[in-house]
């Protein structure tokens, strides 16, 4: 064991620490509506198609 974390600490920290960021972002974020940030920017992006529809008079 002890072996393996000298030879392979390094790359399982990393690894770790991606995984770990990788879900922080999915908790945060949320997929598709299911986020706090995830239903503000779908929101900003409908508003904003919104009003350029309206201002191009479609």
């Amino acid at each position: 064991m002890k072996e393996i974390f000298q030879e392979y600490g390094g790359i399982l920290i990393t690894i770790t620490a991606i995984l770990t960021v990788i879900a922080v972002i999915v908790v945060v974020v949320g997929q598709g509506d299911s986020g706090v940030v995830g239903k503000a920017f779908s929101n900003l992006i409908s508003k904003f198609i919104e009003s350029a529809n309206t201002a191009g008079g479609m």
